[in-house]
């Protein structure tokens, strides 16, 4: 009997404790911070200042499955777990830190139709854009300019069926800049 006794204050506690933080504003809710660029800072998208702290963020949001970070293709971080793996991309950007994602044509990609393309100086109908030398975007103005880029290989990883691949700018050139990138090719 005394047991139950005390089994039922403690339920009672547990439930009017936990209405009690029910009723409590909220005062830690965060809001997503806003870069001067107006691009939306996502929590695990960047920015980082180096590989170090890509690194102690993926380990720390580290949720028991096997996680893969690759920075700029390479493997820096293996956490290994159960269940299919994730694999974390970040990218070095033209502004010395890295992202997700680079909204800019120095930088990596992982893809080469979204961020690479939605750069504005490839937007012009007057830009012909190679992919691996085959044409993707031909020019239905006088042409002006001429963007090429190349699928890289990184490291492979015992997760995936085939080496880690990203996109790189390895030219961009105008008629009227000359040579804006490049050429260079994949490290």
């Amino acid at each position: 009997m005394r047991a139950i006794i005390i089994a039922s204050i403690s339920l009672t506690s547990l439930l009017a404790g936990s209405a009690l933080a029910a009723t409590e504003p909220e005062s830690s809710a965060q809001s997503p911070e806003v870069e001067s660029s107006g691009r939306v800072l996502l929590q695990g998208s960047g920015p980082f200042n180096s590989i170090t702290e890509v690194k102690n963020y993926d380990a720390a949001a580290y949720d028991g499955w096997r996680t893969v970070t690759f920075v700029d293709g390479k493997v820096v971080q293996d956490l290994f777990g159960f269940g299919p793996a994730t694999h974390n991309e970040y990218f070095l950007c033209a502004d010395g830190r890295y992202w997700a994602v680079c909204s800019d044509p120095f930088s990596r990609s992982r893809a080469w139709d979204s961020p690479l393309l939605s750069y504005s100086g490839f937007q012009g109908a007057d830009t012909i854009i190679k992919v691996d030398g085959v044409v993707r975007k031909w020019n239905t103005a006088a042409l002006t300019q001429v963007v090429e880029i190349s699928t890289c290989t990184g490291d492979s990883s015992p997760t995936m069926w085939s080496p880690y691949t990203y996109h790189l700018v390895t030219s961009w050139t105008s008629i009227y800049f000359g040579a804006l990138i490049g050429p260079r090719t994949c490290p």
